[in-house]
């Protein structure tokens, strides 16, 4: 089931090699702000207990849990811009907010359809500390951990916004979600070269 999620978050967000660089990191900021470790604590715990219920496979339920427990966790604006690279100083505002909607969208699509068929009951997730960049940039480390396979790891890379952190990116073992983005949308990046 562990290799469940890992799909699950690979397929979501995509795979590719990572970007992140782990031995440059500040001290936490001090500025009031909730606890990026317990946002993803709470996420993954929300995730874990909807994936045992037998009624998880209902759209209206998923789609439910989906947008009120799982979007509002990611900042797809930033998200986006990620993605779009070194191409997005050749896009517009209107050029943005057209890729951002594709890649909700995409997201959203991978999101109900492997989220349908996941159980988590075998995986124990450990969540470390969190590791900062700079005051406004965490990655957030997680080990799946299942009965018969060697543990998984998920990174995720989370900016502050207002007084809240947000998912930019979401590493699986080292491939990157925001990188695997860009080269699925590589054709409609392309043209704002």
């Amino acid at each position: 089931m562990k290799s469940h999620l890992t799909l699950l978050f690979l397929t979501l967000l995509g795979i590719t090699s990572t970007t992140h660089a782990f031995n440059n990191y500040h001290s936490q900021p001090n500025q009031p702000q909730d606890n990026p470790v317990q946002t993803i604590q709470n996420t993954l715990d929300k995730l874990q207990k909807f994936s045992e219920n037998k009624d998880n496979t209902r759209p209206e339920l998923l789609r439910r849990f989906i947008e009120n427990e799982i979007i509002p966790h990611f900042a797809f604006d930033q998200m986006t811009y990620w993605i779009a690279g070194p191409y997005a100083r050749h896009m517009n505002t209107s050029n943005m907010a057209e890729l951002e909607s594709r890649v909700k969208k995409t997201f959203l699509s991978s999101l109900d359809k492997h989220l349908s068929s996941y159980n988590a009951s075998s995986t124990r997730m450990n969540i470390r500390s969190a590791q900062y960049r700079g005051p406004n940039d965490v990655t957030v480390s997680t080990l799946l951990l299942g009965s018969n396979q060697r543990p998984d790891r998920l990174d995720f890379r989370m900016q502050a916004q207002g007084d809240h952190w947000k998912i930019i990116d979401v590493t699986a073992n080292g491939l990157s979600a925001a990188l695997y983005y860009r080269r699925h949308f590589i054709s409609t990046l392309r043209q704002y070269r």
